[in-house]
């Protein structure tokens, strides 16, 4: 549970409620989640671990660095993150917002970053709806001229 004060300190960061940066923590920790499911899924558990175990930021920021580095080159190289897992890149917002809480609140920080580790471990099921989601979007995209 994050402190009213330190609800208070990002909302006046961000300009906003403490009630609407509350929700925006808890999809920041959602996306984060997604896109750390996909590493499980494809068996690889170390980032998940890592930031379970994490003691400081540093140990945060350089382990989502490397999930997010490999996240987008390989879905830039139109890859896999193993034979069926695409990757998938948490929103900028999400990991500026995360990064945020750990600066205003190392404790708070760290117990968010291990609830995204946490949900990542459940979500296999969910992830692969999501993989043909993306799928279906892709392939709509492709059929109507890619406009991005």
């Amino acid at each position: 549970m994050i402190s009213a004060y330190v609800l208070g300190v990002l909302a006046a960061r961000y300009g906003a409620k403490e009630d609407e940066v509350a929700q925006m923590l808890r999809e920041a920790i959602e996306d984060i989640a997604r896109m750390l499911s996909r590493f499980v899924w494809a068996g690889q558990y170390s980032f998940v671990d890592r930031l379970a175990n994490a003691a400081g930021r540093e140990v945060v920021s350089a382990t989502l660095y490397e999930a997010l580095r490999i996240s987008e080159s390989t879905r830039k190289a139109g890859r896999t993150l193993d034979e069926n897992v695409r990757p998938y890149v948490a929103k900028e917002s999400s990991v500026r917002l995360l990064l945020d809480l750990l600066d205003v609140d190392l404790v708070s920080g760290l117990e968010a970053v291990k609830r995204a580790a946490i949900l990542a471990l459940t979500r296999k099921e969910r992830a692969k709806e999501e993989e043909e989601e993306e799928k279906a979007e892709e392939a709509k995209e492709e059929a109507g001229g890619g406009g991005k």
